[in-house]
C-alpha cells in the first residue's frame, strides 16, 4: 500500500489537500475446478498460478481482462488480482467571524478520477466437465461503486465552526 498526501496553501486562503492511494494486487485463491485427488471436492490447488496482467474497462464487449502465468501454484492464495488506485481531493477556506470565531468551508471529492478498481476475481482455472481452460478465469465480478464497495466517486460539503 502506498499513500501520498500533501497540503498546498493557495492565494486567498484556499487550502488544497490531495491524497493518492495505491494498493498492490491482492491474493486470489485459485482452484483447479476438477477433483485432482479424487476426494469428492473440486477445489484442489491448480498446477500453475496466474495473475491479472491487464484490465480494460472500455472494451466494446464490456470489460476485458488478460492474465499471465506467474509460476507454480504451491499454496492457497497463489493467484493475484489487480491493483487499485484512488485519488481524493479536499478544498477548504477559513473565514474569520470576529475574535476567536472562525468557520471553515470544506469540499471533498473521493475517487476524483472515478477509478473502476475491479475485484472479486473468478478463481476457477479449468472447467470441471471438460478439463478445458476456463475462459472466465480472473474476470472481475465487482467494481468501485458496487454494493459493499464504498470507493465510488462521491463528494461532500461541510462547515467547521471553531471558537
Amino acid at each position: 500500500m502506498l499513500s501520498l498526501s500533501a497540503t498546498f496553501q493557495l492565494p486567498y486562503g484556499i487550502r488544497v489537500a490531495p491524497i493518492f492511494f495505491l494498493r498492490t494486487a491482492l491474493p486470489v485463491n485459485l482452484i483447479d475446478g476438477r477433483d485432482l485427488n479424487l476426494d469428492g471436492d473440486a477445489v484442489d490447488i491448480p498446477t500453475k498460478a496466474y495473475a491479472v496482467d491487464t484490465f480494460d474497462a472500455s472494451a466494446p464487449t464490456g470489460s476485458q481482462t488478460t492474465f499471465k502465468e506467474i509460476g507454480n501454484c504451491e499454496t492457497v492464495n497463489c493467484g493475484r488480482g489487480y491493483y487499485q488506485t484512488q485519488t481524493n481531493l479536499r478544498l477548504s477556506k477559513v473565514f474569520n467571524l470576529g475574535g476567536r470565531m472562525h468557520v471553515e468551508a470544506i469540499g471533498e471529492v473521493f475517487n476524483l478520477f472515478n477509478a473502476i478498481n475491479p475485484s472479486g476475481f473468478r478463481a476457477r482455472v479449468n472447467i470441471p466437465a471438460t478439463g478445458a481452460a476456463d475462459p472466465q478465469l480472473l474476470e472481475p465480478t465487482t467494481f468501485s461503486g458496487d454494493f459493499r464497495r464504498p470507493e465510488q466517486r462521491v463528494g461532500q460539503l461541510g462547515l467547521r465552526f471553531t471558537f
